[in-house]
Order: C-alpha cells, then structure tokens, then sequence
C-alpha cells in the first residue's frame, strides 16, 4: 500500500515515518510539510492513502482531503491531530480514522489496516487497459468515457509507449499526421491533452498522466494491461492475442508483427513466426 504523510511539524513526520516503517507491505512514497506539494505529489502518483495533520499553514487538512479525492477519488485518509473538536467533520469529509497526538504504532497499525479493508472492498478491479481488439480504459470494471476521440486516442498513444516519454512532436505526427508541424497544430495538441486532463480528473485518475512542456507519459504502476503482460512474456496474454491491437489506430500496424512473433514464441509456435 502506497502512502503519503502530510504535516507542517517535521518531528510529527518523522515518527510517522517510523511507525509507518513497522507496518508490513505499507511504503511512504512521500513526506511533506506542504499540503499544495502533497496535491501535486497525487497528480503524479498512485497512492493509496495519506496520514493527515488537521491544522496547517495554507491548507487545513480537511481542505486538503478535499482536493485529493477529486484526484483519487478512492484515496483514504486518517487525520492526525492534537484536538478532537474536528472528529465529526473528518469523518464527514470520507476519513477512515483519526488519530489524536500523542499516537502509537497500534494506532497507526489500526488505520493502516482499516483503509487496507476498505481499499480491498473499493478496488476489486482498479485500472485496466485492454489493447486487444478496440482501446479502452476501465475503472473498476467500468468504462471510461472521454471528453473527445483525440483524448483517447491520445492515451491510447501513451499506452503504446508504456511509461515512456512521448513528445509533443510524435503525438502530433501520429495523430494529426497530415497537419504541418505549426502553430495551429500545436494548438490543437495542447487542446487535447487538456481534454484528457479533463477526462481523467472526474474519474480520479489524473495521476496516470505526467505533463511537462510538451512531453507526456503514463504512470503504469498499479495498472493492467493486456500488451503489457504480452511484452513481459505472460502466456496467457499470448493466448488473448489475436493480431489486433487498438484496431481503430491505423498507427498500431507497425508493431503487429513483432507481437505476433513474441505470441508465437512464448506459446511454443515459432514454426508460424514467418508465415
């Protein structure tokens, strides 16, 4: 279970830190003592839950819980703080515990385990791709709907390259490939990737997507894909392979027969690599 621990008094963040360290299978991906870098850490990470302090400088906890959830709208949250007055609205706010000062490693144990209960029940399935045949995302067995066909195709892009960098003038060669590299163009890239944006933020998940001047990729941590698998040797992702891959994106054809020759290896077919 990723975490993150937010709390303008640095000691109080070491503890939990520590603490933290003695739970198994949990891991702080991110400290802070700014609530805005906690936001902005959520927008480019999965994570899974957050210790928080009620009080703080610029954002108050509550506030805070607020703006994650319309990120990662299945985060869950303990607050922690040294007053109770502020019981009632944490849980209001959709908090699984709270944590009044001085804690322990049972109190911290006791909400870890109680967001991994609620996170088992919430996320029976989380992210999955499937490539095989037509693009689409879902979200716990749901698909995800997008704001415009450029969006997702877009994504679709990203998936393609798994993780890695993908620049503003690729996706502009790719998806508008009879456009001359202008400004006018330009425009319409920056105009679809806010779109996407716009289309991943009300399903919680803008944390797959990393921007910065011109250069996109996706966060694959904590996601299923069935071209992923392949890639990595899955069997059973060779099985589901059938020779087509986001089969509405004329630019996927290049990479058929190279995916056919890795089904065909790891199913054991070599002798049909060539035919």
């Amino acid at each position: 279970m990723k975490i993150i621990l937010v709390d303008d008094e640095p000691l109080i963040l070491e503890e939990l830190e520590y603490l933290c360290g003695d739970v198994p299978g949990v891991e702080v991906v991110g400290s802070f003592t700014d609530p805005a870098a906690a936001l902005e850490c959520v927008k480019h990470k999965a994570v899974d839950f957050a210790f928080l302090d009620i009080s703080m400088h610029g954002m108050s906890g509550l506030e805070l819980l607020h703006a994650l959830h319309g990120v990662q709208q299945n985060l869950q949250a303990a607050f922690v703080t040294a007053y109770d007055q502020y019981a009632l609205e944490a849980y209001r706010e959709d908090a699984c515990d709270y944590l009044l000062k001085p804690f322990g490693l049972e109190e911290v144990r006791h909400a870890l385990e109680k967001a991994r209960r609620l996170l088992g029940e919430d996320r029976l399935e989380r992210v999955e791709f499937r490539t095989f045949g037509r693009f689409d995302l879902f979200l716990n067995g749901h698909a995800v709907d997008f704001k415009s066909r450029k969006a997702k195709e877009l994504l679709a892009l990203l998936v393609l390259h798994k993780g890695g960098t993908v620049e503003m003038e690729l996706a502009i060669e790719t998806l508008w490939e009879n456009e001359p590299f202008e400004e006018k163009v330009k425009v319409k890239f920056r105009k679809t990737c806010m779109t996407l944006r716009e289309s991943l933020k009300a399903r919680g998940l803008l944390w797959l997507l990393h921007s910065q001047r011109g250069r996109l990729n996706l966060e694959c941590t904590g996601v299923s894909c069935d071209y992923f698998r392949l890639l990595e040797g899955d069997v059973e992702a060779a099985r589901q392979f059938h020779g087509e891959l986001m089969s509405e994106y004329s630019w996927t054809e290049p990479y058929l027969p190279g995916l056919e020759r890795l089904a065909c290896r790891l199913l054991g077919r070599e002798d049909e690599i060539c035919e």
